[in-house]
């Protein structure tokens, strides 16, 4: 786990998709009542879950996206007590005990706020910010690649992603978009958060710049 700030680390993962690990990343949120808060499932070692719960008891996991269910079986199965929640739309899963992500827990108010990208419902993604630290959450929002160890995967990146992906936006996303004016209404709301540090789903965390680059990248995808 590396510690971004105060109360909230992540945890990468690797993932594959034609060969090009993609990975992903899991945001672990310490809430200031003790009780932590996952972005994002994962296949969890035994030495991760126990690392996670050396940081506090996992009350809530969430898997913001609809298609973003590759590791959410094992992440409820990796803590059981938590409550599961999921955008709207989420994939049915047998023997999964989910509950609507939206609206937030009453407990999550003062820390941790939820935007809805309209406009693109086969994603229906929802963004987190994690106000005491100033950190914005995503899946497939954004995509943060600024080193490729192969012809091959800086080719597939390219196509998927095309020349900015450092931060970048998928094609696969703007595809998805059925009503421009709804997403980029969302897109405007997710900036008027003053966040400084980015995790992205698939990627590096974006450490430096972080509203800057994210909003040039915002620009050339036609969304500010």
């Amino acid at each position: 786990m590396e510690k971004l700030a105060e109360d909230i680390w992540v945890m990468p993962f690797e993932l594959k998709a034609l060969g090009v690990n993609v990975g992903r990343n899991v945001t672990v949120i310490r809430l200031s009542s003790g009780e932590l808060l996952l972005h994002s499932t994962a296949p969890f070692s035994q030495s991760q879950m126990g690392e996670i719960r050396s940081r506090g008891e996992v009350r809530w996991i969430t898997d913001p996206m609809v298609d973003h269910d590759t590791y959410s079986r094992q992440g409820q199965t990796a803590f059981p007590s938590a409550a599961f929640l999921v955008s709207e739309g989420f994939p049915e899963i047998d023997d999964l005990n989910r509950k609507p992500l939206m609206p937030v827990p009453n407990e999550w108010l003062q820390e941790v706020e939820v935007v809805r990208l309209e406009g693109a419902s086969s994603f229906n993604e929802h963004v987190f910010f994690h106000l005491s630290s100033r950190t914005l959450i995503v899946c497939d929002l954004l995509m943060n690649f600024p080193k490729v160890d192969s012809l091959w995967s800086s080719a597939l990146l390219r196509i998927g992603l095309g020349p900015e992906r450092a931060p970048g936006t998928s094609r696969r996303l703007k595809l998805a978009i059925k009503d421009e004016q709804a997403f980029r209404a969302s897109v405007r709301k997710v900036m008027e958060w003053p966040f400084d540090k980015v995790v992205v789903g698939h990627g590096e965390p974006i450490r430096d710049d972080a509203y800057d680059r994210c909003k040039r990248a915002f620009e050339l995808a036609g969304w500010l």
